[in-house]
């Protein structure tokens, strides 16, 4: 689980990989960011030598969560703060934006269960501290709660103004991480596999097989090998294998097989997946189809897509066989009538 840390995005800001992810430092000082932000480790941390929330809890438990914010500017910076579960976005990693829709297997969402101020105001050359109110639900759960603090400073009316014709505007966040347990049950991840359809990712013809966790364990470095059948084929159309993906507790996302600049053809299909995880095996299958005018219209949209001519050179070759056999025909019963 990662701590704080800070990341430049184009448009808009996702959120950094907490908890599932990449190493970090207590408190990032980056040149383009206007303040910092670190977690007050309170009594109750599993571990304090982490710098996120790591939090032993109970049933129905209230607690004030503290996170210092600190400004070296000359200038009172305004800060937009958010919390939000973890989800898992289709690149195979955790995601804090609070974009994605929660995950059907989700009971609790951190979001209904803490309450911290929005915006934000750290002082020129100050520091402030904002306060998380937490409160647990009733009743008792296993696995852990996972999800993050986001933090982006809010764009003042000069930036704006400034902003106004630039196809591209760089913004930094910080996120804290929050991990929430009160029993030491061991709870294992379990993967199923739902949905799977043809579709486009930037205009990119590709099958998508939507893999969800049911449980309330975080899976780490997770292997998957999608393969793409012809129904009651015996070999591989297509096959995508990816490594190092990490799932939050009780969410899903959408594994892409791509068709490597194919089209689409009309048909039914089988998607087989192997997923691996440490000791762990998956193993998924499902069957498609393809319909006539869902692949017409995707194929319209593609870009850079090879287009199969294979038809069109038996049709050709046919006509061709076709002229000849009339020619020779003809020839035939021209030497006949002189004869």
């Amino acid at each position: 689980m990662e701590e704080c840390s800070v990341k430049k995005v184009r448009v808009y800001f996702f959120s950094l990989l907490i908890v599932l992810g990449i190493t970090m430092v207590p408190t990032v000082e980056a040149a383009e960011m206007n303040f910092s932000v670190q977690a007050v480790i309170p009594e109750n941390q599993q571990d304090k030598s982490k710098t996120y929330f790591d939090l032993k809890m109970t049933p129905n438990q209230s607690q004030d969560i503290t996170i210092t914010m600190k400004n070296d500017t000359s200038k009172d910076v305004t800060v937009e703060v958010g919390v939000n579960t973890a989800t898992t976005n289709d690149n195979g990693i955790a995601d804090y934006n609070g974009k994605k829709e929660k995950d059907s297997t989700l009971k609790y969402d951190l979001s209904d269960l803490i309450e911290i101020d929005k915006e934000i105001v750290v002082p020129s050359n100050g520091e402030t501290s904002v306060v998380a109110h937490l409160k647990m639900p009733k009743e008792m759960f296993d696995g852990v709660l996972v999800g993050g603090f986001t933090f982006i400073e809010k764009e003042s009316t000069e930036s704006l103004e400034e902003q106004k014709g630039v196809s591209v505007v760089n913004k930094y966040a910080y996120t804290i991480g929050i991990q929430l347990q009160e029993t030491d049950k061991i709870i294992n991840p379990e993967l199923v596999l739902n949905d799977v359809s043809p579709t486009q990712v930037n205009f990119r013809n590709v099958v998508e097989a939507n893999i969800q966790n049911t449980e309330s364990a975080i899976l780490k470095d997770l292997t998957i090998d999608g393969k793409i059948f012809k129904k009651n084929g015996k070999e591989a159309l297509y096959e995508t294998k990816r490594t190092d993906l990490r799932m939050a507790p009780n969410s899903n996302f959408n594994y892409r097989v791509s068709l490597n600049n194919d089209e689409f053809k009309p048909g039914v299909y089988v998607f087989k997946g192997v997923a691996n995880a440490g000791d762990k095996e998956w193993k998924f299958e499902k069957e498609f189809t393809i319909k006539g005018d869902v692949a017409k219209e995707l194929n319209e949209k593609a870009v850079e897509i090879d287009k199969d001519y294979t038809i069109y050179i038996y049709i050709g070759v046919g006509l061709i066989i076709f002229i000849l056999v009339l020619i020779i025909l003809y020839l035939l019963r021209k030497v006949k009538r002189a004869q």
